[in-house]
């Protein structure tokens, strides 16, 4: 038996995003490459790991399942559904002061920009991930870039994935 697409969409913006390639010269298509692209329950635990410098982090939020046609007893009809993620980018960033007017260059901010853009950029190049959803963003896609964690420059986007599928093969 198959995963289900809930499973399939969460796995294809997970390997979306482990996918980005730095070519050529940084920030030209992406500043970063992340080292790892998870999925994970909770955000806890991220940074065990010293060694990692990026990490995106990819987590279930609610879903919604709602029958639009009921269709005949061997189809059982088809289902719309919306599944929110949420996706912690995270990339290490230790500066001797965090002091806005001694910082040095690149700023806290501009690391969290420059992640931003590349997973803005990545998720919007096929919005339908491969035909597995209706598109990865029910009305907007909300970044937060008001993260704080020592020693990192982090932000979180929230987003809902619509995608549709036959009722009998959620």
């Amino acid at each position: 038996m198959a995963e289900s697409r809930h499973w399939l969409i969460g796995e294809a913006i997970r390997a979306a995003l482990g996918d980005i390639v730095v070519t050529g010269a940084a920030g030209s298509v992406y500043w970063y490459k992340p080292e790892k692209s998870v999925r994970v329950s909770r955000f806890d635990g991220l940074l065990d790991d010293a060694t990692l410098a990026q990490v995106f982090a990819l987590r279930a939020g609610e879903e919604t399942h709602t029958e639009e046609s009921t269709g005949d007893p061997t189809s059982g009809g088809i289902v719309g559904a919306a599944a929110e993620f949420f996706l912690l980018m995270l990339r290490r960033h230790n500066q001797a002061t965090e002091n806005p007017y001694q910082e040095s260059d690149p700023t806290r901010a501009k690391v969290v920009d420059r992640m931003v853009r590349d997973a803005l950029r990545r998720l919007w190049i096929d919005v339908t991930l491969g035909g597995l959803a209706n598109n990865i963003s029910q009305g907007s896609l909300l970044i937060d870039r008001d993260v704080w964690v020592p020693g990192w420059a982090c932000a979180e986007a929230r987003f809902t994935v619509l995608y549709s599928y036959p009722a009998r093969t959620p």
